[in-house]
């Protein structure tokens, strides 16, 4: 008897038995999905986060100010930005990171939405990994003179204008009373780094009133913002951006250092240096550890499946004891019967794992579109996932059919 025999009469056993079969896979499929599903969509996490930080560059160190004990004398000031950017070792530039939301008018559509503005100086540019797509950042002169010009997000203009290169046309601002007309000069990708910075989904929804204006990210001079939002510039964070090769986590401190000296605040928890490439570390251990964990729950459901398809692979050698003895007085081999139950305990198992696959990969895909992001699926996972099963159906049925292999003929004939 070949391969394609085997595969036949196998085929046709799990056929026989459908509902028992059905039954038989469920441990199969529940460990092979919850594998994929987690590790899918977890990776898919991971690499949105990752993705969060290394667009702000990895040689990018964020200063931040405990904002919840600080006093006025504690928040950084803009002169703090530029005597770190030329007093402290091994910094290459330095740039204010100043919140603030208001609402915006679309000039040549009239559109409603929420603006979510970051106040920064043109250095920030250099702690991004992507530049402008259209246009151009801000420069230092138009920082210096208060030009009412802005960096919209792509997402973001896409929403507000229908397309995506809207440089130079017009955006009212309005905050505190207040309104400012804006060009925009450029259009980069920063709509999720100002989403992480302003957490938008609660921060925007306070100005949004629970309706469905959208919200759109705008970069501009911080010198700017402050004239629209009415504001002294009391900032809680600053992006130091370090020197290549430099050590970063040292020139963190040195702007720590510089601040508390400046401020006169000497505590441990009011100034914080936080490493972007730090971030990316821990992250990666974080989805390692779960990843691992995940896996190994995955494993006891699989050896679990296993150990029901040996059960039902011995009920089935039981069953068919007559069968059996019938080939084995015709000729039959040992290795044939051996292949014969191996071939059903492997196929039964694949089958398991396919159909575990295609509901992990379905999990995974719908878990990642409530968050809006994409989950990871490749394809050592998909073939890792399919091995395996395989082998678990190798493992947990060489029992079985070395048992129907070791019959003996007259007492298989002999059987009721």
């Amino acid at each position: 008897m070949n391969i394609s025999e085997s595969l036949k009469i196998a085929v046709k056993c799990i056929k026989s038995n459908l509902m028992r079969s059905l039954l038989t896979m469920l441990g199969i499929i529940i460990g092979i999905s919850s594998v994929i599903m987690i590790i899918g969509a977890g990776t898919g996490v991971r690499d949105y986060i990752v993705g969060l930080i290394e667009d702000m560059g990895s040689n990018a160190v964020l200063i931040s100010v405990d904002a919840t004990s600080a006093t006025d004398n504690d928040f950084i000031t803009l002169d703090d930005v530029q005597n770190i950017k030329t007093k402290v070792n091994g910094v290459e530039r330095c740039s204010p990171m100043l919140m603030g939301f208001g609402r915006a008018t679309i000039n040549k559509n009239a559109t409603e939405a929420t603006a979510m503005l970051v106040g920064v100086n043109s250095d920030v540019q250099f702690a991004l990994t992507n530049t402008c797509e259209y246009g151009r950042f801000f420069t230092d002169e138009e920082y210096d003179a208060n030009a009412p010009v802005a960096v919209i997000g792509t997402n973001s203009a896409e929403m507000a204008f229908g397309y995506q290169d809207v440089t130079n046309e017009y955006i009212t601002v309005s905050s505190s009373g207040k309104s400012m007309q804006v060009r925009v000069c450029g259009v980069a990708n920063i709509d999720a780094l100002t989403n992480s910075l302003g957490g938008s989904s609660n921060m925007a929804s306070m100005f949004t009133n629970g309706s469905d204006k959208l919200v759109i990210a705008l970069f501009m001079p911080c010198t700017t913002l402050t004239q629209i939002t009415g504001a002294d510039a009391q900032l809680s964070s600053v992006f130091v951006i370090a020197h290549e090769g430099a050590d970063y986590d040292a020139v963190g401190n040195a702007a720590v250092n510089y601040l508390k000296s400046a401020h006169g605040n000497y505590s441990n928890s009011m100034y914080t240096a936080q490493n972007m490439a730090t971030y990316v570390n821990i992250v990666d251990i974080i989805m390692s550890v779960l990843t691992a964990f995940i896996a190994c729950v995955g494993a006891i459901s699989l050896i679990v499946g296993g150990i029901g398809v040996m059960n039902i692979m011995l009920v089935s050698v039981t069953e068919r004891t007559r069968e059996i003895g019938i080939r084995k007085s015709l000729g039959a081999k040992t290795k044939v019967i051996t292949l014969q139950f191996l071939t059903e305990s492997i196929i039964l198992c694949l089958i398991g794992g396919i159909i575990g696959l295609t509901i992990g990969i379905a999990g995974a895909f719908a878990a990642c579109s409530i968050i809006d992001i994409q989950p990871n699926i490749t394809w050592w996972l998909i073939v890792v996932s399919l091995l395996f099963s395989s082998g678990v159906g190798l493992f947990f049925g060489i029992y079985p059919a070395r048992k129907a292999a070791q019959m003996s003929p007259i007492d298989a004939l002999r059987s009721e």
